[in-house]
């Protein structure tokens, strides 16, 4: 794992189907952002089958976590966000991102 922040993790993983795996676990705002992008670039630079947050060791995310994964889902052939908190889930279900972000349990 890769320490970006004091307060934000970042794993890269891809399993058996080709799938790029992003765990990110801490605070995700807008000061780790820029970290972040970074370190997932390549990784969609390789055109995966499907790129997959796993959110469930968030604590937080801001709009601009958000406003991330839509332009990762944009991008990227296939996206799904899993794992995400009950807060994060409502967040991103009441701005009508749910189905473009294929939030997952």
């Amino acid at each position: 794992m890769d320490e970006l922040e004091p307060h934000q993790r970042v794993e890269l993983a891809t399993d058996a189907a080709g799938n790029a795996i992003v765990r990110i676990s801490g605070d995700l705002d807008i000061s780790g952002i820029d970290s972040v992008q970074a370190q997932v670039a390549p990784v969609l630079a390789e055109h995966p089958a499907k790129l997959i947050v796993d959110a469930s060791g968030l604590r937080f995310a801001d709009s601009s976590a958000i406003a991330l994964w839509v332009r990762w889902a944009t991008t990227a052939r296939s996206f799904e966000l899993r794992n995400p908190s009950p807060l994060l889930r409502r967040v991103v279900t009441a701005m009508g991102l749910a189905e473009k972000l294929a939030v997952t349990p």
